[in-house]
C-alpha cells in the first residue's frame, strides 16, 4: 500500500522537529509546508503550535493558510489535524491577550483553563473517549498522553467532542472531530509509543 503524505504546516513559532521524526517513525512520507506552498498536495495536513493565538493567526494569515486549507478539505479523502495551539486555531476566537478570531473551521472558543486552577496545564494525563473508528482500540482510551497549555476549547456542539480530560475537578475538551477534520489539546509526539500509536491511526481516515 502507497504511504500516505503528510504536511506539516511550519509558522516559525515552534519546533516542529519532533512531529516531524514522530511521523517519519511510523511510516508516513512528511514534508514541510512553508508559504511558498501554493496548494496543499497532500493526504494529511498537520497544524502544530506551542504559543500564542494571536500570534499564530498572525502567522496563518501571512502564509495565507487561512485561504488554502479550505481547498485542501473540499478535495476527496483528505485530512486536516490540529495539535495544541494548532487545534485551539480551529476554532472561532479566542480570549487570548484580548479576542482574536480563529480559522472558524469548529464553532467554538477558546478560554483560559478555570482561574482556580495552576496554569499552565503541564504534564501526563488521561483522555475519556467517546467511541469512534479513527480511535476505536481501546488502548487509547484512559491512556496517559503529555498536556502543556493555559488555555481549552469549548466548541458550540458537543457532537465534536471525542474526548475530555479532567484536571483536578476541571472538565475540558481534550479532543474533536468534525468530517475530516481532528484536533488534540495534547502532544502526541511526546507521548511516548501511546502518542505515536495515535499518529498511526491518521491513515484510518
Amino acid at each position: 500500500m502507497t504511504k500516505k503524505k503528510i504536511g506539516i504546516v511550519d509558522l516559525k513559532i515552534n519546533n516542529i522537529h519532533s512531529i516531524f521524526e514522530a511521523c517519519k517513525e511510523v511510516g508516513y512520507k512528511v514534508e514541510i509546508i512553508d508559504k511558498t506552498h501554493k496548494t496543499y498536495n497532500h493526504d494529511i495536513v498537520i497544524l502544530p503550535g506551542i504559543g500564542s493565538f494571536k500570534v499564530g493567526m498572525g502567522k496563518i494569515k501571512e502564509m495565507q493558510f487561512d485561504k488554502k486549507i479550505l481547498d485542501f478539505l473540499e478535495k476527496k479523502n483528505k485530512f486536516l489535524v490540529g495539535i495544541c495551539l494548532g487545534m485551539q486555531l480551529f476554532f472561532s476566537d479566542s480570549q487570548e491577550f484580548g479576542s482574536t478570531k480563529g480559522l472558524n473551521l469548529i464553532e467554538g472558543k477558546v478560554e483560559k483553563i478555570s482561574n482556580k486552577l495552576v496554569v499552565p496545564h503541564t504534564g501526563w494525563n488521561k483522555l475519556e473517549l467517546k467511541k469512534n473508528y479513527l480511535l476505536s482500540d481501546k488502548k487509547f482510551n484512559n491512556k496517559m498522553f503529555y498536556f502543556t497549555h493555559s488555555f481549552v476549547c469549548k466548541p458550540k456542539t458537543d457532537n465534536h467532542i471525542l474526548a475530555k480530560t479532567k484536571y483536578s475537578s476541571f472538565n475540558f475538551c481534550s479532543l474533536v472531530l468534525k468530517k475530516n477534520i481532528f484536533g488534540m489539546q495534547f502532544h502526541p509526539e511526546k507521548s511516548g509509543k501511546i502518542g505515536l500509536d495515535l499518529i498511526k491511526n491518521f491513515e484510518r481516515y
